[in-house]
């Protein structure tokens, strides 16, 4: 890791390669002395030398690898631990003797101890005349045992053979003479807890535990696969092991260093962040001039877009209110059969519905050329031809049934006109408060741009949090004994047990549509659309204003702009520990 890499705790894999083990020489000393041969016959690593060495010089994985030969299908080419330069190529054919700690299979283990004699020099015909200490599991079965001593004794007629366990081996040479012990033996396949007791062990108070320290790797990696799933393939069990060798720890205190990864701070402060390999892509860096004008070009088309899509709305919007005002005028020039018909062909059963339907393309057609034009509302426009009711001021004594019938339907008629003034005047207000609002917050920005900044967060994000609480409602209405869906049925019920009164005024009051809201299994979504365009006009400033808004957009590829490293890189928080 560099210098300025430790600011930002930047590590990158070694991804170091195996070189295959020389061929040492065989003295004439060491077959006149008859020293003897070392071999830790472990689960992960095999190391073998003389016993007169300091350290081991062979020292490889514990595998075997067979696979046909690529110009030869015929020949098997067997790979044995530092001849295994790349695990992860031959991964499907890698071989093991073990079982869990056991050696089980004897073949494999006869084509390791050829690769140690072979690798050790002893060139002697027929035999490897030297003693062999060899290390073993812990309880070892004497079936196994056996056939090892048979392999050793009549394969490579050896004199002698010693076993014993490695934790045994280490006590007694750091404990010379040690009185009671107890003994961690913390394998790769498995744990043995081990008492000595008057410098003996005591077999039947020795405990096995199936778990090693190639679980801990098996764990992480499979950990940082669910975790990344983009880079499967790159976690591989080489770069697992490197980061479980030289980034994690012990922890002494578990839960309390747990908690301690909840701060931000100390997340960032310790995390470490594994750079997987990468190729860096030519043409992909682009100049900050280059951006800002890639942004105002998608600006534009987004706005093209955005105003198209509004001008096509409002054509049909304009276009279905005209259909619905001549069906309205057929309340006075036509009779009640030729009315109902074309009140059935819009789809339609009723005069309220009419004027409901009315009234809401006025305001939605209002707001759309508000919006398109950008500027605030015009004035409500006076009717150019003022119609005239006669009959209502007449009683009803004095009239023909005809003309009653005429004198209902101009009442009703009077009523809509009267009910969509009010409509306009309050959608026009509501349109007027919008503009101020809107005002007050351009010449906030010109004032206090950090807390301008902050209210338009606010305020996109009160509208996310609304369209999400919508959709968990209506989740949850979609599912029995959940308490949206009880008080569903509690209002379908009470609206089922009212009794239907003679001339119901429902639907004139606002807040009457709200219990629609309520039962209605979409959870109310009548009001997206103008939710959607002020979602929308937010946006757009946050686009045009803040940074770290068009940043996170950028990361979800909107703007061509990517941070490429940082995709590629694995962050080690409490997997450490």
């Amino acid at each position: 890791m560099s210098e300025s890499d430790s600011v930002t705790n930047i590590y990158t894999f070694k991804d170091e390669k195996t070189t295959p083990d020389p061929v040492f020489e065989y003295s004439a000393s060491l077959l006149a002395d008859k020293v003897p041969l070392v071999i830790d016959n472990g689960t992960y690593h095999c190391r073998a030398d003389w016993a007169t060495s300091e350290q081991p010089r062979l020292i490889f994985k514990n595998l075997v690898a067979k696979q046909r030969g690529k110009k030869n299908q015929n020949e098997v080419e067997t790979m044995i631990g530092n001849d295994i330069t790349n695990v992860e190529v031959v991964k499907w054919v890698l071989r093991s003797q073990f079982d869990r700690n056991i050696v089980t299979l004897f073949d494999i283990q006869e084509q390791v101890f050829d690769y140690i004699f072979s690798h050790l020099g002893i060139n002697s015909e027929g035999s490897v005349d030297h003693p062999i200490v060899l290390t073993e599991a812990l309880c070892n079965p004497n079936y196994n045992r056996q056939l090892m001593s048979e392999l050793l004794f009549e394969c490579y007629h050896v004199p002698q053979v010693s076993y014993g366990v490695d934790a045994l081996f280490s006590l007694y040479y750091n404990h010379p003479n040690p009185a009671d012990a107890l003994i961690l033996d913390c394998g790769y396949q498995a744990t043995h807890v081990v008492p000595v007791l008057s410098g003996q062990v005591e077999p039947s108070l020795c405990r096995r535990i199936n778990i090693g320290g190639g679980y801990v790797d098996w764990f992480l990696q499979r950990l940082l696969q669910l975790k990344y799933p983009g880079h499967v393939n790159s976690i591989t069990m080489a770069r697992v092991e490197e980061m479980v060798r030289d980034h994690c720890r012990l922890a002494t205190d578990f839960l309390t260093e747990l908690a301690m990864w909840e701060k931000h701070e100390y997340f960032e402060k310790n995390v470490h962040k594994m750079q997987l390999p990468m190729v860096q892509v030519a043409g992909t860096q682009i100049s900050s001039d280059q951006q800002k004008e890639r942004r105002k070009q998608q600006m534009s088309r987004l706005q093209e877009v955005n105003t198209k899509r509004r001008m096509d709305k409002l054509q049909a919007d304009e276009a279905e209110l005209q259909k619905l005002l001549e069906v309205q005028e057929l309340i006075l020039t036509e009779d009640d059969d030729t009315f109902k018909s074309a009140l059935a062909e819009v789809g339609l059963s009723r005069v309220e519905d009419l004027q409901a339907s009315v009234d809401r393309l006025s305001a939605s057609i209002q707001r759309a050329k508000a919006k398109i034009l950008g500027q605030e509302p015009a004035p409500i426009e006076a009717e150019s031809k003022e119609p005239s009711f006669p009959l209502l001021d007449i009683p009803d004594e004095m009239l023909t049934p005809d003309q009653l019938l005429l004198k209902k339907r101009q009442k009703i008629l009077k009523s809509a006109r009267e009910g969509r003034k009010k409509a306009l005047q309050l959608q026009k207000e509501k349109r007027q408060k919008e503009w101020e609002e809107e005002r007050k917050l351009e010449d906030r920005r010109k004032t206090d741009f950090n807390g301008w900044l902050a209210e338009v967060r606010s305020r996109r994000q009160k509208i996310l949090d609304a369209r999400s609480a919508r959709r968990q409602k209506k989740s949850d209405m979609a599912k029995r004994r959940t308490y949206a869906s009880q008080q569903r049925m509690r209002i379908i019920s009470q609206l089922a047990a009212q009794p239907l009164k003679k001339g119901d005024n429902f639907g004139q009051d606002d807040s009457d549509w709200d219990v629609y809201k309520e039962i209605n299994r979409d959870g109310g979504n009548s009001d997206s659309e103008a939710e959607e365009d002020k979602l929308e006009e937010l946006e757009n400033l946050l686009k045009e204003h803040d940074p770290e808004f068009q940043k996170n957009l950028d990361m979800g590829g909107l703007s061509g702009e990517f941070d490429l490293a940082e995709y590629y890189r694995l962050h080690l928080g409490v997997e450490q520990i």
